[in-house]
């Protein structure tokens, strides 16, 4: 006697085979999960690194005087030479703090 096998049992059945045939293939990623307990070091450390002041320097602050000509030469001797000079203005020279000296920390590996 033959026995018949519905179409809804052999879906099942094929499903289930080739479920199996493929967990046999070599070569399909299988995911696996495990656990595990460590230590974990959360320390941080740093590099101290000195970072000088930045100043701006002004040549031209302060003001003493300003530019003028000047005579020069004996005006009174006969072909003395005589000079008609330039003379340059005259600067305190000032300075200005940008940014303060400090320390920064870089962070380094323990």
């Amino acid at each position: 006697m033959k026995r018949k096998i519905s179409t809804a049992t052999a879906a099942i059945a094929v499903t289930i085979a080739s479920l199996v045939g493929l967990s046999a293939v070599p070569g399909v990623a299988t995911a696996e999960t495990y656990s595990a307990r460590k230590y974990v070091n959360r320390d941080v450390c740093y590099r101290a690194r000195k970072v000088p002041g930045t100043y701006v320097y002004d040549t031209r602050g302060i003001p003493v005087t300003g530019e003028s000509r000047s005579w020069s030469g004996n005006m009174q001797s006969n072909g003395a030479k005589i000079r008609n000079r330039w003379n340059a203005p005259v600067f305190i020279q000032t300075e200005r703090m940008v940014e303060d000296q400090h320390v920064t920390l870089v962070p380094v590996p323990c």
